[in-house]
């Protein structure tokens, strides 16, 4: 259960990564429809956020699932993920079958999240030019950060007490 409970960050950094597939578009359009991130709404943060949330118990489901027949626990595999990505922590000391499995599951579970991102922003109502507008915005404004962190806890909090 601790694993379910750390995903979060885990699948935010999925999803960041995730917008950059969404830029790959037609930049002239992208140029276009691009959101200064002074113009995210505290309503589109509900909706990014519920979004994390969707693909988040999507993706920890499919990692399991990928990871079965594997000799990989999902914790250790989140671990080295998180390691990989930010190169301010400690190497993750990956072993040759580790990686292995990495290279296997990594691919299908980008594939997996993007249809994923892609049902949950209609699900929520979230375009994906607004998607990659408040991605951009979690990259680079902390006030924007600041409020998303703030509705999550909301929301965590809400449904806690349900």
């Amino acid at each position: 259960m601790k694993f379910f409970k750390q995903s979060a960050a885990f699948v935010l950094g999925f999803l960041l990564m995730a917008g950059s597939v969404f830029a790959q578009g037609n930049p002239m359009q992208q140029k276009m429809q691009q959101a200064q991130p002074d113009s995210i709404t505290n309503d589109e943060l509900k909706k990014f956020a519920a979004v994390t949330s969707d693909v988040n118990e999507k993706i920890d489901a499919e990692i399991v699932s990928l990871l079965a027949d594997k000799e990989m626990d999902p914790e250790r595999f989140q671990e080295i993920m998180m390691k990989q990505r930010n190169p301010r922590t400690d190497s993750a000391d990956v072993t040759e079958q580790e990686q292995k499995t990495i290279d296997e599951v990594q691919p299908k579970l980008m594939k997996v999240q993007q249809k994923e991102i892609m049902n949950a922003m209609e699900k929520n109502g979230l375009q994906p030019q607004r998607f990659q507008a408040i991605v951009k915005a979690l990259q680079s404004n902390p006030e924007v950060v600041k409020r998303y962190r703030k509705i999550t806890q909301e929301q965590q909090q809400k449904s806690g007490q349900n």
